[in-house]
This record gives C-alpha cells, sequence and structure tokens, in this order.
C-alpha cells in the first residue's frame, strides 16, 4: 500500500486498500489496468490479451487466424465496454487468491459496502471455485453476481494423499532422493541476498518461456516475502552453492497455493528440477494435510500425479451500473459460460 503495486511486479496495476468487515480485513485493488497489464488486474488480458499471446500453440493456420480475429473483436468490445473499471476485493495480487473462511458471510456486506463506496465500478472477485465449497458460486448468483468461468485449475487433496501413491509420483520421489550434488533449502536458510536469484528463477519459467502477461515479479517483493513470510519458499540449492530451484506457497484456511515456482532453463532437461520441486511440494501438502490448489496449465502433468481438475470463476457484481456499463459484463458471461467452458472441458488444459 505504501509502495505501490508495481512495486510488487511492474505489469500489476492498481490502487490497494483494504476493507474491514467483521473484524477480517479484506485486501481491495480499484482497477488502473493499462496496455500489458497482467491478468490478475486485468479481466481484458485475461479473456484477450493472454489467449492472444499463446495463439502459437493452436494447430493450423487457417484456425490461428480466426482466433486471432476473434480475440481481437472481443478485445475491442470489453475495452469499449470499461469491463476493467472495477474494485477487486480478496485481491492478493496472486494468480490465485485464496479467501478467508468467513467469504460466504461476507458477500452481502462488503459487496453492498464498495458498490456504495465505488457507484461507478463493477465490483470483483477472482477465484471461485466449488472445490472446498460445491455451493460457492451459487451464493454469488444468489447475491446477484455474474459469474462466468475464468479457468481451469487442478487440486491435491493433502488430507487424503492418495497421489503419493501414483507410479509417476512416486518415480518423482525416487529421482529426488537421488538427484546428486543437490540439497533442499528451506524457508529459514533464505534471506534477501538470495531475492534476485529467485525473481530471475521465476522470470526465465513463467515470463521468459511462457508470457510477460503473467505477474512479473520484482526481486524488491521477493525480498519482503522472505523477510514477512507473505509466501513461504522452498528450494533446490546446488553443492557449488547456487540456487538452481524454488517454489513458494501462499496459505489460507487450510489450502495452500503455488504463485511463484522457477527453475534455471538453461540447465539440461534430464535434470527434471521442475519435476523435482513439484515431488517436494506434494510431500510438504501430504505432511501438513493441506488441499494445494495448483492453478491452471499443464493439465497432463498434473493429471498424471492425481491432480483432480475442477472449474474456477470471477464473479462481476454490476447491478447499480447504467445498462450500457453492464453490456460488456454480460457479453463475457454468455462467452465464458458457453464455448470458453465448452472448450475447457473438452480439453482440460
Amino acid at each position: 500500500m505504501v509502495e505501490g503495486t508495481t512495486a510488487v511486479a511492474p505489469n500489476l496495476k492498481g490502487l490497494p486498500g483494504i476493507l474491514e468487515c467483521a473484524g477480517v480485513p479484506w485486501p481491495i485493488l480499484r482497477s488502473n489496468a493499462s496496455h500489458g497489464a497482467s491478468y490478475p488486474t486485468s479481466l481484458h488480458t485475461q479473456y484477450s490479451a493472454y489467449p492472444g499471446s499463446e495463439l502459437h500453440l493452436v494447430p493450423g493456420r487457417a484456425q490461428r487466424m480466426g482466433a486471432g480475429l476473434g480475440l481481437k473483436g472481443l478485445g475491442f468490445l470489453l475495452r469499449s465496454g470499461s469491463v476493467d473499471h472495477w474494485v477487486q476485493w480478496s485481491s492478493w495480487l496472486l494468480s490465485t487468491n485464496l479467501h478467508h473462511p468467513t467469504l460466504r458471510s461476507a458477500i452481502p456486506e462488503v459487496t453492498e459496502r464498495l458498490a456504495a463506496s465505488c457507484p461507478d465500478r463493477a465490483v470483483l472477485i477472482r477465484s471461485i471455485d466449488s472445490y472446498l465449497d460445491p455451493d460457492l458460486p451459487s451464493a454469488f448468483v444468489r447475491a446477484g453476481y455474474r459469474v462466468f468461468v475464468s479457468r481451469q485449475v487442478y487440486f491435491f487433496d493433502g488430507r487424503n494423499p492418495t497421489f503419493l501413491g501414483r507410479s509417476t509420483v512416486k518415480r518423482d520421489l525416487k529421482e529426488l532422493r537421488a538427484l546428486q550434488n543437490y540439497r533442499i533449502v528451506e524457508h529459514r536458510e533464505l534471506d534477501s541476498s538470495d531475492a534476485p536469484r529467485i525473481a530471475e528463477l521465476y522470470r526465465q519459467l513463467y515470463i521468459d518461456k511462457h508470457s510477460p502477461l503473467n505477474p512479473q515479479y520484482t526481486a524488491g517483493f521477493v525480498s519482503q516475502a522472505l523477510r514477512n513470510h507473505w509466501l513461504e519458499f522452498r528450494g533446490l540449492r546446488h553443492a557449488s552453492g547456487r540456487l538452481d530451484g524454488i517454489y513458494a506457497c501462499f496459505r489460507q484456511g487450510g489450502c495452500t497455493s503455488t504463485p511463484f515456482i522457477g527453475y534455471d532453463t538453461s540447465l539440461p532437461a534430464d535434470l527434471g528440477l521442475y519435476r523435482m520441486l513439484v515431488s517436494m511440494l506434494l510431500t510438504d501438502v501430504a505432511e501438513r494435510r493441506l488441499v494445494l490448489n495448483y492453478s491452471s496449465g499443464a493439465g497432463d502433468f498434473k493429471r498424471r500425479r492425481g491432480a483432480e481438475p475442477c472449474l474456477e470463476f470471477n464473479a462481476v457484481y454490476d447491478r447499480h451500473l447504467l445498462p450500457h456499463r453492464r453490456a460488456a459484463n454480460a457479453l463475457l458471461e454468455r462467452l465464458a459460460n458457453g464455448p470458453g467452458r465448452r472448450f475447457l472441458e473438452a480439453n482440460e488444459v
């Protein structure tokens, strides 16, 4: 709040604040979306720009051209309809927001207060799913929200860690135990001097290999997260002292996410550093009896290790806005819950 969201990542755009409800402080964010904003702070980026940056994955030139034109058209309509003029609550500036256990009971009061204090903005909340609370999306619908598909995410239930019996997990754990010249380092063994390397490992995987529209977390943020335990880090350090792999967990109400993971992509692929990090993570989740929300992407990799797919939703409250402002949200709701949902369920990406 003091340094601004761009101190966390230069492409996270917005004005942060706190709203207290029944003794619980909810982090809120007023949008300030602009070109290149990362998807946690832009619906336009999530539904148009980010898919557009991954068109190279679509097979066939004609299909790519058709998808590209469709996404550009959607992007124009979303921008014209000011879809990113919102105030978001339970916003942690992470790829996956984990919510306080009082989320459901807080919906009416938080929504009313935000709509009253920001009468020209929609009220947004991200990362709504039905894994731990099957009725949660419906609770937002009953409160007047538009609830529409965001992406498909994957869960590992460490309370009943049957995934540890999977042959793929057993193989990964065996290779981790046999990994030479590396040792596991815990959060307490890391300090601010490691922050630049940690940020670089994340950048190599999420920004350089995937997309600059992922949050571009800074070394300054990593240093603060290490010092103040905003995230809990674990890694793999080479015998030379060089840190070559890292992941970090964010925990809330018996659930954990991994918004931060990276490894040195210049090292030989047969080292399997990503698989080693995942095996460390799954062991940790099982030992602590936590539920892991392992976000989206790499669906086949995660399913082969016992992950359970679950649709995630965004929820937008716009009943206090004028009709022309509601039109873009209505379009997004129809497309996301129609062809968008059918695509995700058919492909389990």
